[in-house]
């Protein structure tokens, strides 16, 4: 009998597909995920099961106020958080002190919280000072040196300015509700000089702006369906460019610089700035054609205004998070992206999030560690990349392959053992469903089979291990190659990989499959 023992050996790459039908992705893609809830792309390869996150302070989980958190902001080495007061009709901006919470020494008063729902913020130093520009599209910009607070009102236009950015030493804005289509500059070297005279100035792009972005020598500037681009370094030589006419952007805060590109959420999924300018609106400019379909249903339960972003740098990852008030952390949606290889075409995985309840969202660096930040609607301040819970609560995680053929639909196959490729972080409890011929409701499924590991795996050379902590093991692991036996036969087969209380993430590198051709029928 041992003859017929067939072995098929799976790499676990590819991302989450949605587009795909299974036996496409059983004979190009069998290592991707037709399921695949709160995991990235592994740094040691495979699928990871997303860190945690934690508060970003246990004894000063908040900024006083109420309501949401309407910004998060790193700014000079310190984070900062803006909410509304709880008696009035401000919002504060307050600044987080390690040891003693949020300080009420910010900005506590000027700002009208009214029919604010987002406090958007920009880092510059092009006049010389560290600065931080805060726009909320209801009042005028506001901007912080040091520890003083100055409105910037130098102009009419400017008032309730959604978006700020830089640009050739100049300082832009746009999102204005009362001229929608103008981008308003300062004069050169300067954030609060809006005279003529100086070289400041008022530019009409012809559609309302979704959101700006500097990117190499231009600042991208996108409606919802346009695209322009603006080049040159002053009133004398600035011009405007047509990027695209058909295609723009959705979700104003989706736009995030990444692996040398500026990705954007557009009505056909995400795109990339430069292949959206090089090829025009041909569909090669998506690189989220594997998740299309989920992308397209966002919008059934959350508007494209609730979608914050933030980018990992260290590990070339961004994040799309959808939230809203009436919802619990684990209903949330949210989509996760990195870049497995080089390609900016084909190297993207994507994936599902759950349990991300964000109302604003920031990262950057604070001295020589990444802090990568969320703000909830309960105007919690949470740090990412933290332990392995969301806040005490345990992650779900989900990976769910492809149906599987092995190469013949119409051959039966009596299957015998699973082998599953671990990287084990701590203690783990797998339950791993196995289903066959392509959900056929006459074909037997056996029951979930629930494995646990112990341990995880140490090396020394990495500096994110903690050692003589809880869950550490000096010799490894008990069980990073998972095998078990299964019941079952079908011509097709589907794995599930769930774990639902665990406190550590994992990684999955593949699996094996053991089986024994059983003959055409």
């Amino acid at each position: 009998m041992t003859d017929r023992l067939q072995t098929a050996k799976i790499l676990s790459r590819g991302g989450l597909y949605t587009n795909e039908d299974f036996l496409a992705l059983s004979d190009t893609l069998p290592g991707a995920a037709t399921g695949l809830v709160n995991f990235e792309v592994g740094q040691y390869g495979g699928y990871r099961r997303v860190s945690g996150y934690k508060y970003l302070d246990a004894s000063y989980t908040r900024p006083a106020g109420t309501g949401a958190a309407l910004g998060v902001f790193i700014y000079d080495g310190s984070i900062y958080s803006a909410r509304k007061e709880a008696s009035g009709n401000d919002y504060d901006v307050l600044k987080y002190v390690s040891g003693s919470g949020w300080a009420t020494t910010s900005l506590t008063s000027g700002q009208v919280a009214t029919d604010v729902v987002r406090v958007r913020g920009l880092n510059h130093s092009f006049t010389g000072s560290k600065t931080l520009v805060l726009t909320d599209g209801i009042n005028y910009p506001m901007k912080l040196v040091s520890t003083t607070w100055t409105k910037l009102n130098g102009s009419a236009d400017v008032d309730n300015a959604k978006f700020a950015e830089v640009f050739r030493n100049h300082l832009f804005f746009a999102g204005m509700s009362q001229k929608p289509q103008l981008l308003i500059f300062t004069a050169p070297n300067s954030d609060s000089d809006f005279t003529a005279a100086s070289g400041a100035g008022a530019i009409n792009v012809g559609f309302d702006i979704m959101g700006i972005k500097r990117f190499r020598d231009a600042l991208y500037i996108f409606g919802k369906t346009d695209i322009r681009k603006l080049t040159g370094s002053s009133t004398a030589n600035f011009s405007l460019a047509e990027v695209s006419s058909s295609v723009g952007c959705l979700a104003s805060d989706s736009i995030v610089e990444i692996g040398g590109d500026v990705l954007f959420l557009a009505p056909d999924g995400i795109r990339t700035i430069q292949a959206t300018e090089r090829i025009g609106d041909v569909e090669l400019a998506t690189i989220s054609k594997p998740i299309q379909n989920a992308l397209q249903l966002i919008d059934i339960d959350f508007t494209y205004e609730q979608c914050v972003s933030l980018v990992v740098k260290e590990k070339s990852q961004f994040r799309y998070l959808f939230g809203k008030s009436s919802l619990t952390a684990p209903n949330t949606a949210g989509f996760i992206g990195a870049l497995r290889t080089s390609d900016q075409r084909s190297g993207w995985e994507f994936g599902d999030l759950r349990g991300f309840q964000a109302n604003c969202a920031v990262s950057g660096y604070i001295g020589d560690d990444e802090y990568v930040l969320h703000g909830d609607y309960d105007g919690y301040i949470y740090r990412q990349e933290q332990g392995g819970t969301f806040q005490d609560n345990n992650v779900f995680a989900s990976y769910k392959t492809p149906f599987l053929d092995f190469g013949n639909p119409e051959l039966r196959k009596i299957f015998n053992k699973v082998s599953i490729f671990t990287r084990p972080e701590g203690d783990n409890t797998f339950l791993v469903t196995a289903d066959y011929d392509w959900d056929d409701a006459d074909v037997f499924s056996p029951n979930d089979y629930s494995i646990t590991s112990t341990g995880a795996r140490a090396e020394y050379r990495d500096t994110a291990t903690e050692y003589d902590t809880a869950g550490f093991v000096y010799g490894g692991a008990t069980r990073p190659v998972i095998r078990q036996s299964i019941q079952g036969s079908g011509r097709s087969m589907l794995l599930r990989f769930v774990t639902t209380s665990s406190a550590n993430p994992y990684s999955i590198y593949g699996f094996s499959i053991q089986y024994e051709e059983a003959g055409l029928r």
